[in-house]
């Protein structure tokens, strides 16, 4: 088993971000010792020395900040939920299109969570995309357009079935701003449970992954 680990990343300067994300590095090499860890960077602006200089060297940063895909998701001045997803959905999919095939399993973490104790790799076959057990949408089948979601705070996929979750995340990124457009939501997680192959997905009732949901101060686990 050869793991390597994408942290999506948006610090934008922020202090308790990067400290955030250094703790989602040491839990990595506690629990997985020799993964290999990308950290992909999409800051709208450029971040500063100190910041570059704070990141292990063990870690590989994959400069996104002031790409063009990250400009115009900003430019469209929408709300912070439209802003992740437009990101780290494109994102994704140019990460996974440049993983090289020594990697058995490819774990994608948002760069403000820590891996548990309840971190299980033998739950994560070769073949499989792994989730946390689909949950409820709390919205309406006609507002959101899918009746559940899996959450993507930690998710894995084995090599193998790369194209088959990209082809899912270009579906998910064209459909996102159709709903945006047309005064509807959605997000990564809806699209995933609407477009990921059901033959490839793998649900387990516990991931293994705490931390602060996005702008909020609110701890979760999965």
């Amino acid at each position: 088993m050869v793991i390597l680990f994408i942290v999506t990343s948006a610090i934008n300067g922020n202090q308790i971000r990067l400290d955030e994300t250094l703790q989602t590095f040491e839990s990595i090499w506690q629990r997985c010792p020799t993964a290999t860890i990308w950290m992909a960077e999409s800051s709208l602006v450029e971040p500063s020395k100190a910041f570059l200089e704070a990141i292990p060297r063990r870690v590989k940063v994959i400069p996104f900040w002031g790409h063009d895909f990250v400009r115009v998701v900003h430019a469209v001045e929408r709300d912070i939920a439209f802003i992740k997803n437009g990101i780290e959905i494109p994102l994704t999919i140019k990460l996974l299109q440049t993983v090289p095939n020594r990697y058995s399993h490819i774990f994608k973490i948002s760069g403000r969570y820590q891996l548990t104790e309840h971190f299980d790799l033998s739950q994560h076959p070769a073949d499989k995309a792994t989730f946390r057990q689909v949950l409820g949408t709390g919205y309406p089948l006609e507002v959101v357009g899918t009746d559940g979601m899996l959450m993507t705070r930690l998710y894995s996929c084995g090599y193998t079935v790369i194209p088959k979750v990209t082809a899912a995340l270009e579906k998910i990124e064209r459909f996102l701003w159709k709903q945006w457009d047309e005064g509807r939501v959605f997000d990564i997680e809806h699209g995933f449970w609407k477009f990921l192959d059901r033959d490839i997905l793998n649900q387990v009732a516990t991931i293994g992954v705490r931390g602060r949901i996005g702008h909020l101060s609110h701890i979760v686990e999965d």
